[in-house]
């Protein structure tokens, strides 16, 4: 590909969320979620066909509002989680929900990037996580090498492990935990890593990064500081099972050692923007 052109792909609205479908073993796939405050939003099918250098698409509507975060089962191409706006009581809350596209997309027909979106399709709800104690959702991630059946929704200050019930239509809260100091915390972003036997997450609030594990719901270690600025994302290694990247507004990218985390193995500063 190094002498292909670029492939653009453009959309009618702004986006924030992207994810890979990695249930999906036989195209590369990606999922894209709009954000509008006017229209309907969408979220994009994205197939990128390496061989020809092209890029393939399908539009679902997500008709519930704004899509701040998007996540994919591991083990069905057909399910999908995202964290959400929506206006009650003239307040903005963020809420999360567990979806399924149609059976036809699954299979990975598709329509071409100029076609027009006259016959968009819309996801079936599956279920809603109830953050109604707990505040508004941050993100949602699912057991990396699981079934499909535990994921994790970070909403506020609070760490929610749920189980997923027959066929995904009701998700049942099994453990949570809340992050606790002085002002108002909240969580921006979290990551499950794939290996341990899935039992650690890494969790973003402010500029500090935390380790957590899943059985006992504690926090395992603490980087303090870990960006100048609000941490944006993070990321495990999936080939070296003790590393962690993450990026923050202070235009870095820094790669930790999970054993010894008092400084990171590696900085990169070549951004002007996280």
């Amino acid at each position: 590909m190094e002498d292909d052109a670029p492939v653009i792909y453009g959309l009618e609205f702004q986006a924030r969320a992207l994810t890979p479908q990695t249930a999906e073993t036989d195209a590369i796939r990606f999922l894209v979620g709009t954000q509008s405050l006017r229209y309907d939003n969408q979220i994009h099918i994205i197939d990128f066909d390496d061989e020809n250098n092209i890029i393939n698409k399908n539009v679902l509507l997500h008709q519930v509002g704004e899509i701040w975060h998007i996540s994919t089962s591991p083990a069905d191409k057909g399910v999908l989680a995202t964290c959400y706006n929506k206006t009650s009581d003239s307040k903005v809350l963020t809420c999360a929900a567990v979806w399924r596209m149609p059976k036809e997309l699954e299979s990975g027909s598709h329509e071409s990037p100029d076609d027009s979106s006259s016959n968009t399709q819309t996801l079936e709800l599956l279920c809603h996580l109830d953050n109604t104690a707990h505040g508004n959702m941050a993100c949602v991630m699912w057991e990396p090498m699981g079934d499909g059946k535990k994921i994790i929704s970070l909403a506020d200050n609070n760490i929610l492990l749920w189980d997923l019930q027959e066929s995904s239509s009701e998700a049942v809260l099994s453990s949570s935990a809340a992050l606790e100091g002085k002002g108002q915390l909240k969580f921006t972003s979290g990551r499950w890593s794939p290996h341990h036997n899935c039992t650690q997450i890494a969790t973003a609030n402010d500029t500090t990064v935390r380790g957590w594990d899943t059985r006992t719901m504690r926090q395992i270690y603490c980087i303090e500081n870990a960006h100048g600025q609000l941490v944006r994302d993070l990321d495990f290694n999936p080939n070296k099972q003790y590393y962690l990247a993450s990026c923050g507004d202070d235009c870095k990218v820094k790669f930790w050692d999970t054993r010894n985390v008092t400084e990171p193995v590696k900085t990169l500063e070549e951004h002007s923007h996280w």
